[in-house]
């Protein structure tokens, strides 16, 4: 199969996962919280425990990976994403709210980039590096896309149909588009045989991405709420000296749509705050 096409297929299956999992707290949080008489602070609580499942159940999503092939656990991810969303459209209080962001989190696990990253590295190898960049520049927009269908959703027809409306994508768009276009991995490498090509990994590698990964997606989920609050009063902002985004004053673009422009300002920022970590991140990333 061409690899233009698993980039896209992957590209836009990741759309969809990131959309209906990661940013979809940003949006209909107020809602959720409003319709089952919880705080904001607990929906997004309980979000933070999602996030931190994923990453303890990541290991293991790896380790599938790497016996069985990445096509059936990106499938099966599409299974429990939808499952998830069907908990949260139905919950009717903090418990039952606490079991659909559990079954999302082990969704996210199994559904987004490391999933998918890890896939693709077993049937090209070393030459994933191209179909990986094409499919974050695509699902780079999960946001940009995600965010005002959920907004359209909730205003439409309320916040549970659009978590049922997410569900069904999954099973009608993400499903078919993992299990059937993404190549079958080759049989496992032996560890002996990977260990022989290896390279050793940058001395603080994994402090360095830790802090940028944890300071972009602290700013990431609720960017919708930043954008509003600059908008509204930029001028706290400026007196603390915080670089602003440049449509903070002269233009005033629906919020929803910036979320393409806001890697750039966090890097401004991050770079005023530390210039070495911002350099020596990008050159991990990229090299």
């Amino acid at each position: 199969m061409k690899r233009s096409i698993v980039v896209a297929t992957l590209g836009t299956a990741q759309t969809l996962a990131w959309g209906s999992s990661y940013y979809l707290p940003a949006i209909l949080a107020d809602p959720i919280a409003q319709g089952l008489g919880l705080s904001r602070t607990t929906v997004f609580g309980l979000f933070s425990g999602a996030l931190l499942l994923s990453a303890v159940l990541g290991p293991s999503v790896g380790r599938a990976i790497d016996n069985r092939g990445g096509r059936g656990v990106l499938a099966l991810s599409n299974l429990v994403l939808a499952a998830g969303l069907v908990l949260l459209g139905v919950a009717q209080g903090f418990l039952t709210l606490a079991l659909a962001w559990a079954a999302l989190g082990v969704g996210m696990a199994m559904g987004l980039y490391d999933p998918a990253f890890a896939a693709l590295t077993g049937p090209y190898g070393r030459a994933a590096r191209g179909p990986i960049t094409g499919i974050t520049l695509i699902a780079g927009f999960a946001s940009t896309v995600g965010w005002p269908l959920s907004a359209f959703l909730d205003a439409q027809f309320g916040w549970r149909a659009a978590c049922l409306i997410w569900a069904a994508l999954h099973i009608v768009i993400g499903l078919p588009l993992n299990r059937l276009l993404i190549p079958r991995a080759p049989p496992p490498v032996r560890t002996a045989e990977v260990e022989g090509e290896a390279s050793p990994a940058p001395r603080g590698a994994m402090a360095i991405l830790a802090f940028v990964f944890a300071a972009t997606w602290f700013v990431t989920a609720p960017w919708p709420r930043i954008c509003r609050a600059f908008s509204k009063s930029p001028a706290p902002a400026r007196r603390r000296r915080l670089p602003l985004p440049p449509w903070s004053d002269r233009r005033r673009l629906p919020p929803v749509w910036l979320s393409s422009a806001h890697c750039a300002w966090c890097l401004r920022w991050c770079r005023r705050v530390s210039p070495p970590c911002c350099i020596r991140s990008g050159q991990l990333f990229l090299g």
